[in-house]
């Protein structure tokens, strides 16, 4: 397996400077429409005390202008900073998930040194974005490892993986076992390899799966991967 020189969770590290970004400019853009109506309605002002023949009512239409205006470009900051919010917290998000990726792999240094050949950021085809892990064991088995960052307890019905938070229990927003096994066909494609198991891990939850698998697909938390990697050889 040829290794791109990536470290773990380094895309999504760039994906959440990228977000970043956006929500600075944002911010920038609500700044701007903030202040730039007070600039030009001073300007206004001071040309209009210049003109001796401007009476009370020409007056009072430029004063209710002056007021649609600040009102305008105050819709408009509001939409801006807004916006900004958004990618704010895409980017904590994104560092979330970074800081899960490099935990995983803290925990897999120690397979490493037996010889495991590791990658992180992985490139895939058919619009599959990256894959967090692949590795191929000493005995040449390979998997592909997603890696969630959510909190709680992780369980199933049997059909779907269920988030526990409190009292609540409900679907996440993806179906990460698809996800996982898409990204498993796409490796084997790719690498040229006979077979990739797929695995989801989360690095930060309880994870109380029977058996630890549904639909194919391993599902684990980060305190048993390592071992359990080993006991698959």
């Amino acid at each position: 397996m040829p290794k791109a020189n990536r470290q773990a969770g380094q895309n999504v590290r760039e994906l959440a400077a990228k977000r970043r970004v956006k929500a600075i400019t944002s911010f920038a853009e609500a700044g701007f429409c903030i202040f730039l109506p007070f600039f030009l309605v001073r300007i206004t002002n001071n040309f209009l005390k210049q003109i001796p023949s401007i009476n009370v009512s020409q007056a009072q239409s430029s004063l209710n202008f002056a007021f649609i205006f600040h009102v305008l470009f105050a819709i408009a900051a509001l939409g801006f900073a807004a916006n900004g919010m958004f990618w704010w917290k895409r980017a904590n998000h994104a560092d979330q998930g970074a800081k899960g990726e490099e935990e995983i792999a803290q925990e897999l240094s120690q397979l490493k040194q037996e010889g495991w050949e590791i990658e992180y950021g992985m490139r895939l085809g058919n619009r599959l974005g990256d894959a967090d892990i692949v590795c191929i064991s000493p005995q040449n088995k390979a998997y592909v490892i997603d890696v969630k960052s959510h909190r709680g307890e992780v369980t199933t019905d049997g059909k779907q993986l269920l988030r526990c938070i409190g009292n609540r229990t409900y679907p996440f927003e993806k179906d990460f076992l698809q996800q996982a096994m898409k990204q498993a066909l796409q490796v084997k494609k790719q690498e040229s390899l006979q077979f990739v198991t797929p695995i989801v891990a989360f690095s930060d939850a309880k994870v109380l799966v029977p058996n630890g698998k549904l639909q194919k697909v391993y599902v684990i938390e980060k305190n048993r991967l390592t071992a359990f990697l080993r006991s698959l050889g």
